[in-house]
């Protein structure tokens, strides 16, 4: 993407001159995130955001594949909407990992599928103001966007489903993996399962009795996220 921006510029297509330098900085991110915070999202997800942008910037518009391939603008609507819907789930269920909030497994997968949808009507509403100030033909008619926001439900709901049944069917250390990450920013909730981890790891012997200990560690307030 960066060796395409001066052929862009030399070419005078600066408006997507201005998206493949968005771009850049957006797959940067991730490690930004890890610099800032010292958390690292799952190799899955990273390399899924970066792919999904790689192929709408570089393969999209700067190998115009959007015009050359027949249904890879609906293709991609479906794909680009599963890694939003992803990060969705990973964020809602990181927040009831820890704690923070209280979701059953359905709403979480409810969640995923509407945020997939609302992200893509944002870049409908992006694509419809793009046409409409520097005269661009991004959108081809209602059809064509109502397939758009279809495709993006298709998406989302494809992200739910697998989501629901990963977290439904696979072992606890499993999903921890999933929450960790951004379970360190989020909240204490890791932190609180490690605890209660080497709690349960300690022998007998060393475990304090509970006549010695408060009411309120026996009844495991000390232990809940402040």
């Amino acid at each position: 993407m960066v060796l395409l921006l001066p052929v862009e510029l030399y070419k005078g297509e600066y408006l997507f001159s201005i998206l493949l330098v968005f771009s850049v900085i957006l797959s940067l991110v991730p490690s930004l995130v890890e610099r800032s915070y010292r958390v690292t999202l799952p190799f899955e997800l990273d390399l899924l955001i970066t792919l999904s942008i790689f192929l709408n910037t570089f393969m999209g518009e700067g190998m115009d594949f959007y015009q050359k391939v027949r249904l890879y603008d609906k293709a991609l609507h479906i794909y680009g909407s599963a890694v939003v819907g992803l990060l969705a789930f990973v964020v809602v269920y990181t927040l009831n990992y820890t704690r923070k909030v209280r979701l059953s497994l359905p709403f979480i997968g409810f969640f995923t599928v509407t945020f997939a949808m609302a992200m893509g009507g944002i870049w409908e509403i992006m694509e419809f103001a793009v046409d409409n100030l520097f005269g661009k033909t991004t959108q081809d008619g209602l059809a064509d966007t109502m397939w758009d926001l279809i495709n993006d439900f298709l998406g989302g709901l494809i992200t739910a489903a697998i989501g629901m049944l990963y977290v439904k069917y696979s072992n606890p250390d499993t999903r921890k993996r999933l929450a960790m990450p951004l379970g360190e920013v989020f909240g204490m909730g890791v932190r609180i399962d490690r605890l209660k981890e080497r709690l349960e790891r300690q022998p007998k012997i060393l475990r304090p009795k509970p006549e010695s200990m408060p009411k309120s560690v026996k009844n495991g307030k000390d232990l809940e996220p402040k």
